[in-house]
């Protein structure tokens, strides 16, 4: 992952922005096969974002996969499991420290978690240790902050950053042919015209992402060597074949992007490999505005 690395070490080297000037933290990846807790981000559900708030329990709001919960939403894409490292000025969060079952698919909240962060001064938000929301402030940092949960004596750590007010750009990768969330851990990485990476952020245990990423936004791929080994280091997007492997394979974001919230308008797939066969050729890549030389190493 040397062009993570690098953009990592870069992002490092910034200074601290205010919410009205730019910049994007390093993000993470972390496996949930394993079962071994860790501390995770949803957006905090709102009553005013609720059609029938009076019916659900604060237990089943903490929970992205409380049945019927997405469908009582009146704008379903304010809420969602948030890589960490994207969040943005001003957003509502609450931290929890979670196990998954060993299929991936079952999210556990670990009752009674309390919570610290490193910004013990509270420049960047502000913390609940005993219920792990969180306010994000006005003020941005692309040096990553740690948020640490503990449970029954036991600490679980993951870092967070706060970006200033982006295009909050949400989508989901999932298996093709089966529609099945295995990509949790992958990271998608997002570039300008000239190929210059300008986001990264990590796909959650449903398959989803929600990135924040600038304006100037053009493109996106799926990081090659973050992918398993079980499926191909390509995706197919809005009926086109991308070959992730590829420098110059990028495929197209909507144009004209402003700040706020924007949908992918199809999901991204990466197709699970199959013996005996090779990469699917790709069909999407002859559109690439870039070069090899612009791609970060």
């Amino acid at each position: 992952m040397k062009h993570v690395q690098k953009f990592a070490v870069a992002m490092l080297a910034l200074i601290v922005v205010g919410c009205g000037g730019s910049g994007n933290g390093p993000s993470s990846s972390k496996s949930i096969a394993n079962g071994t807790p860790r501390v995770e981000a949803i957006v905090k559900v709102l009553p005013t974002n609720l059609q029938h708030p009076s019916q659900w329990t604060a237990a089943q709001l903490a929970n992205p996969q409380t049945p019927g919960l997405q469908a009582d939403l009146i704008n379903p894409t304010v809420f969602g499991i948030q890589d960490p490292t994207n969040i943005e000025c001003g957003q509502y969060m609450v931290f929890q420290v979670v196990s998954y079952s060993a299929d991936g698919l079952t999210r556990n909240i670990l009752p009674g978690a309390t919570f610290v962060s490193s910004d013990t001064t509270g420049n960047y938000g502000t913390l609940s240790g005993n219920t792990g929301d969180f306010v994000a402030g006005s003020t941005a940092t692309t040096t990553p902050l740690t948020i640490t949960g503990t449970v029954n004596g036991v600490s679980y750590s993951a870092n967070y950053d706060i970006k200033i007010k982006q295009v909050l750009v949400i989508g989901s990768v999932l298996a093709q042919g089966t529609n099945a969330n295995q990509l949790a851990g992958s990271m998608v990485q997002f570039y300008d015209v000239n190929g210059l990476q300008v986001g990264l952020v990590s796909i959650q245990s449903d398959g989803s992402f929600r990135a924040s990423v600038p304006t100037i936004a053009a493109s996106f791929t799926v990081v090659a060597d973050t992918i398993p080994g079980t499926f191909y280091h390509s995706f197919n997007y809005l009926g086109l074949q991308y070959d992730a492997g590829v420098a110059t394979c990028f495929a197209p974001l909507p144009t004209g992007l402003s700040i706020g919230t924007v949908a992918l308008p199809g999901v991204i797939y990466v197709a699970p490999r199959v013996a005996g066969a090779g990469t699917p050729p790709s069909t999407g890549c002859s559109n690439s505005p870039v070069t090899k030389a612009h791609m970060i190493k």
